[in-house]
């Protein structure tokens, strides 16, 4: 298995013979929409905040398909994506909208499991938001457990830390997890998880590799890699990964 973090929440995963773009958001820098944050020098500022680390091309050799978590502007555009690259999504509602940009191959979970080239991807909950305001504004998101040849990942997505991902955890025993951890806060409240989630999930699961993602990318984040880097340092959690954009990740 190899993770490449591409930005924000985008990355490109080798999964035994199959290669995924996770949440591709190839959009250029400062041409996408400023979100709501709560720190007042961030009011206004265009996201995405930072360049590509490659060239959209590079980024897309070799996909095979894309799989989105849910349709927000900083998890999907049309950016760049070819127009019949397979795209999965999380339900009908977002194949619908998906659909509407143009994309021609597009496949919703009717159910908990999908089978593609010998991978099966299960949906498993998220939880958008730390209260029930939030969470109905920002609507359904979920996370991905991937099994097959290599080891058991699992892409939380955008949420915080609850009952739903420990309950994801104890049944499917991950040997990598991958956090969306920018702490993405708006004045409703915290939209993803925060450093106390992330240790939460570290002691939840200690012979797991955890990759620290959704970094350095949107205004509307408390936390930067570098904080996420500190912080692992600081409390010494091995495991913790937090990859620079462009870094491959090899997990053996």
């Amino acid at each position: 298995m190899k993770i490449q973090q591409i930005r924000n929440a985008t990355l490109k995963i080798q999964y035994s013979s199959i290669t995924i773009l996770l949440d591709p958001w190839l959009q250029d820098r400062g041409t996408g929409p400023s979100f709501t944050p709560v720190r007042g020098k961030m009011i206004g500022m265009k996201n995405p905040l930072n360049d590509l680390p490659l060239p959209p091309n590079k980024i897309l050799n070799g996909v095979d398909f894309c799989l989105v978590t849910h349709i927000h502007p900083d998890h999907f555009t049309a950016d760049y994506l070819p127009q019949d690259i397979p795209v999965m999504v999380q339900n009908e509602e977002d194949k619908e909208l998906v659909t509407g940009m143009g994309f021609s191959c597009v496949t919703a979970f009717e159910g908990p499991e999908l089978h593609m080239g010998g991978i099966t991807i299960t949906k498993v909950p998220a939880r958008h938001g730390d209260n029930l305001e939030t969470v109905a504004y920002l609507g359904e998101s979920s996370g991905y457990v991937l099994q097959g040849e290599d080891k058991t990942l699992y892409l939380a997505g955008d949420t915080v830390y609850f009952d739903g991902m420990a309950q994801t955890i104890d049944t499917y025993h991950p040997d990598v997890i991958v956090l969306n951890c920018c702490e993405a806060t708006m004045p409703m409240g915290r939209l993803i998880m925060n450093l106390n989630d992330v240790e939460i999930i570290c002691k939840k699961a200690p012979n797991a590799t955890i990759i620290a993602t959704h970094l350095d990318s949107v205004n509307h984040a408390l936390l930067s890699s570098d904080d996420v880097r500190a912080f692992a340092a600081r409390k010494k959690l091995t495991q913790l990964h937090v990859p620079a954009n462009g870094e491959w990740i090899i997990l053996p």
